[in-house]
């Protein structure tokens, strides 16, 4: 008898084992079919354009099931696409309060964010993006829509709070921005040309210091300095010569040079502006027939409409029973241009006829350059 009660003592602690296992799967599967009923009635109140409700629903299911973060992540991120900003908060508000894996609460916290952010609640969303300055993965974006609430709010200064940050990034864009923001910080600063020349060392990619610079310097006399800045800027973004020739030629350059200077932009960049500038330059130089040839020339090349524009003029100074019929050409063309625009964002492609240097549409700064082109300059 002890020796059947040894023989029967595995097929009970089998038997146990099996109920149980069977137990658990049985509770499993309810569980899972609460979700899935509760899932299936939240996506029944989304198609039947009853959002509050089905974010309710599905909410409660973020208490049960956790593994479907990026279905809600996706879900949140289509309500704020929709511009819903207080659904999308509500959504990543109660993710942010489960207790994730630290890659996945801080992606989390910045979408909160984000949405506080398109929320206009600035000060909320600059709370939690602080913390993510540090994070490895989310530095660069975290420091980008910390910017652009400094921009929103105009409160530049703050910034330089962060310039360490952005020295330790690879980000070039960061750079511009920082340097771009700096500048608009010390329009009222006493010691503004020397914080230009800070900023036109530290942050070499940015044009906007150094150009700031120059109109400066040109201000106060300093000739030398306003140079040294235009021409370096020159030889590095020859695209902005449209905007800085005309300051060029208030620094001073000897015929030779100013020759030079606008040769070497026409041949090698094929700069417009130069290449009027030129036809200009020989004309007073040399002969207008000699400006007349070159002008031509450049057209046959490349059509531009204000290289025309210029070779009408000097037309005009050559032939004087021309000139009067020539005049109203000239009138119809200057019509022609005073519609077009001057400046282009390379990043977005908004036209403008002013220039900014943060983009009004893509809100990226240094990006709204001079047009080129037909039509361009």
């Amino acid at each position: 008898m002890l020796e059947l009660l040894f023989l029967l003592l595995p097929v009970a602690a089998a038997y146990g084992w099996f109920m149980g296992r069977n137990s658990l799967k049985h509770k499993e599967l309810k569980g899972r079919a609460n979700i899935t009923r509760n899932l299936s009635s939240g996506l029944n109140f989304l198609l039947t354009d009853q959002e509050d409700k089905a974010i309710e629903q599905l909410l409660e299911l973020l208490d049960i099931e956790a593994a479907t973060i990026e279905t809600y992540l996706a879900l949140a991120n289509l309500f704020r696409r929709k511009g819903d900003w207080d659904k999308a908060i509500r959504i990543h508000e109660k993710l942010h309060q489960l207790k994730l894996p630290k890659p996945q609460a801080q992606q989390i916290q910045f979408e909160l964010a984000k949405d506080y952010f398109c929320a206009g609640l600035y000060d909320r969303a600059e709370k939690l993006l602080v913390s993510l300055v540090k994070s490895p993965k989310l530095a660069d974006m975290a420091l980008k829509q910390l910017f652009s609430i400094f921009v929103a709010t105009h409160e530049w200064h703050k910034a330089a709070t962060y310039q360490t940050a952005v020295d330790g990034t690879e980000s070039r864009s960061l750079r511009i921005a920082m340097a771009n923001m700096q500048v608009e910080a010390s329009l009222q600063d006493e010691n503004r040309q020397q914080l230009l020349l800070t900023l036109a060392e530290h942050y070499p990619a940015a044009i906007r210091p150094k150009f700031e610079l120059a109109k400066q310097a040109l201000a106060q006399q300093d000739i030398t300095l306003a140079k040294s800045a235009l021409l370096y800027i020159i030889e590095h973004k020859p695209q902005w010569s449209a905007d800085l020739l005309p300051l060029l030629a208030n620094c001073q350059l000897s015929d030779e040079e100013w020759y030079q200077l606008l040769s070497r932009l026409v041949n090698k960049q094929h700069n417009t502006s130069a290449v009027v500038l030129l036809g200009q330059w020989l004309a007073q130089h040399g002969s207008t027939a000699a400006a007349e040839q070159f002008l031509l020339d450049k057209l046959a090349a490349s059509p531009s409409i204000r290289v025309f524009q210029q070779l009408l003029k000097v037309r005009q100074q050559h032939s004087a029973p021309a000139a009067e019929a020539l005049s109203s050409v000239e009138e119809l063309v200057n019509a022609y241009l005073a519609k077009k625009s001057l400046y282009s964002c390379r990043n977005c492609g908004f036209n403008t006829r002013n220039h900014y240097w943060l983009c009004p549409s893509c809100q990226q700064w240094e990006t709204v350059e001079p047009i080129a082109g037909i039509d361009g300059r």
